[in-house]
């Protein structure tokens, strides 16, 4: 257990981070009762918007430094992962709020995978629509590279679900219909998501109760790992041996192969969203990782309506078409997707209740296991999540809700090679078998 923080010490840690400006650190002494406690200190200046409750914990756990980034003041932490960590930030001469995603070093390591994620950045910069997140800025700075985003202050869909249960089927078509409409803009800039799911897709408040709009998160940072060699050089791709993206939303062509996928790999990740937001269910609950891969290859899901009853029967046909297994059988543009869903589609208010707001949160007793500043440690290997932990119950995939999937371990033996080579010729073979049966059958 550590040791509470004195009064000397929590204004000496106060003043050397540089939160407060000179005068105002006079200020604060001026009117500091001699008796107040650090947590009481802490707590008035949250309440005087002077500090944010991220910031008083971090002073009260004696932390000084990281809390600036460049030109950006480190307000909150919004998720982390092997990917890095995002912050909410202020970039202080633009007084503009951004989601702010300083990458993990291993991603980066390399002058090449450098230049890579610098043509990813440049490529999502130009995906300039209402309905995907933008991408303000990108650089180096103290050598941590980082990624500046438009900040949305809502939930993610995968919140949404778990905290309120499946979402009314109006709703539910409303935002397939945006997303796709969305995803035919990166279309139209040659460009494929390869994890869209429900935690990828936010909702940002509008002027009113029943506006809102969806907004598709990390295009261009979906494919940020090294790249495989030379016949992929224009994309930062999965290392060898590796399939990127969610088991439970991944597409039976890029289970088989990332690059050879276009939009319609996007659609059918975007048909199992919908089947997540109509059901609360993903399409192939249970098992591993591989397992599930294989199922989405050469086995249909319980039909949707078994989980909503009721549903109107053009909306469960819509779902099972963006999920068929051949692309060629799918819608084959999201503008052609979002015409279908149309006449179903209802913008009714949502319940804004995001769980783990920060009116929950309890300043006198700073988490034991806080999340770390940007200059004050490297960034742990877990895998990318998009909410805190706190916020994050089960992962939908069960192994993790982002998943850049490694199929051979380290240092493997001769036998686990054999075997491991032999399940994934074995899931090929059941993938490839699954999609010659659908395309003969329907043929």
């Amino acid at each position: 257990m550590s040791t509470p923080i004195t009064k000397d010490r929590f204004l000496k840690t106060l003043r050397q981070s540089g939160l407060l400006t000179g005068r105002q650190y006079r200020k604060v002494l001026e009117q500091l009762p001699e008796q107040a406690k650090p947590k009481t200190i802490a707590r008035s200046l949250v309440h005087a918007g002077v500090l944010t409750r991220f910031q008083a914990q971090h002073i009260l756990a004696g932390s000084s430094k990281g809390y600036f980034l460049g030109p950006y003041r480190i307000l909150d932490v919004v998720g982390q992962g092997g990917m890095g960590r995002v912050y909410k930030a202020l970039h202080q001469t633009m007084n503009r709020t951004v989601a702010l995603k300083v990458l993990a070093p291993h991603l980066i390591k390399t002058p090449k995978a450098q230049t890579l994620f610098q043509r990813e950045v440049q490529a999502a910069a130009q995906l300039n629509h209402p309905n995907i997140v933008t991408a303000y800025d990108a650089g180096q700075i103290e050598g941590r590279h980082f990624l500046a985003m438009e900040f949305v202050d809502g939930p993610n869909l995968e919140q949404l679900v778990r905290a309120q249960g499946p979402i009314p089927v109006g709703q539910a078509c409303e935002v397939i219909r945006q997303a796709a409409l969305g995803l035919q803009s990166a279309a139209e800039h040659r460009m494929v998501h390869r994890d869209i799911k429900p935690a990828n897709l936010l909702l940002q408040r509008g002027k009113n109760h029943n506006d809102y709009r969806v907004k598709i998160l990390d295009f261009g940072l979906a494919r940020l790992h090294e790249s495989r060699g030379e016949g992929h050089a224009g994309t930062i791709a999965a290392p060898k041996n590796t399939v990127m993206g969610t088991p439970d939303f991944l597409s039976p062509e890029q289970a088989r192969s990332l690059h050879d996928v276009d939009i319609r790999s996007d659609i059918y990740s975007l048909g199992c969203t919908f089947y997540y937001l109509l059901t609360g269910q993903v399409p192939h609950a249970g098992g591993s990782a591989l397992e599930k891969l294989v199922r989405h290859g050469n086995e249909e899901p319980f039909p949707v309506e078994e989980f909503r009853p009721g549903l109107i029967p053009s909306v469960a046909a819509i779902v099972r078409k963006m999920m068929a297994k051949v692309p060629n059988q799918r819608y084959q543009t999201p503008d052609e997707l979002a015409e279908e869903l149309e006449p179903y589609s209802e913008l009714t208010a949502f319940n804004w209740q995001r769980p783990g707001s920060e009116s929950e949160l309890n300043l006198a007793t700073p988490s034991p296991a806080r999340p770390e500043l940007p200059g004050s440690s490297e960034f742990g290997e877990s895998l990318v999540g998009t909410v805190p932990p706190e916020l994050s119950l089960t992962p939908l995939s069960g192994d993790a809700s982002d998943l850049s999937l490694e199929l051979e371990t380290a240092a493997p033996s001769f036998a686990s090679k054999v075997v491991w080579w032999l399940m994934r010729f074995a899931a090929a073979a059941v993938i490839a078998l699954g999609a010659y049966v659908a395309m003969n059958w329907h043929e």
